[in-house]
């Protein structure tokens, strides 16, 4: 958000220094004149590029050199939480590619806000709190007892943190290991580690001989003078 200064433009006299000029229009400012940053606006001049509504007596926002009312630079290019679908200003909380309102990044089950500094336990699919997350575990098993990120290596502090795989991880570190996106979604782990699903099947996936497509599920071996893999023939729901 920008500001702007009005202040009064005296007539010009030979003396004095040359003559303001809108930027806008380029005519000569007199009277009342806005002024943003380096720049002078007649007050009728200074409006949105977009809808043209007044911006002197509104908030605005400066975007490769055009001026914006708060609408407009939203709809262009704010960022809507993903919680709400409201567009998020101030302090916002980033987790596995997504952006929330605070108050927004909250427990799938019981849909509390996580709190400052408390542990998400993120299984492939869902956020959830310690609460939530305890009865969907086998046995009190904790999470690596080390407070540096899984990723990154460094220290947890006082953010939140993540659980997946057994290791605690920073909310923007929990990557993918070949393409270094953050996952988003499920995830596909191997040796302890986490891939997305594309390059899981491109490094360690079967094909299928028959239809050259990846298999997931049950498969089906096929002897001979090569190991081949078909994908596993289901039952027809047709009659006869």
């Amino acid at each position: 958000m920008s500001a702007r200064v009005a202040h009064p433009q005296d007539p010009h006299h030979p003396s004095e220094k040359p003559v303001i000029h809108c930027h806008k229009c380029g005519e000569p400012c007199k009277g009342e004149v806005l002024r943003v940053q380096t720049k002078h606006f007649h007050i009728k001049c200074f409006t949105c590029k977009v809808c043209g509504c007044d911006l002197a007596q509104g908030g605005f926002f400066i975007k490769n050199g055009e001026y914006l009312c708060t609408l407009d630079y939203q709809r262009m290019y704010g960022t809507r939480c993903h919680g709400c679908g409201e567009f998020v200003e101030g302090e916002v909380v980033t987790a596995l590619g997504k952006t929330y309102h605070p108050n927004c990044f909250a427990c799938t089950i019981c849909k509390r806000p996580f709190p400052p500094g408390d542990r998400v336990t993120f299984n492939g699919r869902d956020c959830l709190c310690q609460l939530c997350a305890q009865p969907m575990s086998s046995g009190p098993k904790e999470a690596s007892c080390s407070s540096n990120c899984a990723g990154c290596g460094r220290d947890i502090k006082n953010g939140q943190a993540l659980l997946a795989l057994d290791k605690q991880w920073h909310l923007g570190c929990f990557k993918c290991k070949s393409c270094g996106k953050v996952l988003t979604g499920e995830y596909i782990s191997k040796d302890g580690a986490p891939y997305c699903e594309k390059d899981y099947q491109g490094l360690f996936g079967v094909k299928c001989e028959a239809c050259h497509q990846f298999i997931t599920g049950k498969v089906l071996e096929v002897s001979g003078s090569r190991q081949s893999y078909r994908h596993f023939p289901q039952k027809s729901s047709e009659t006869q």
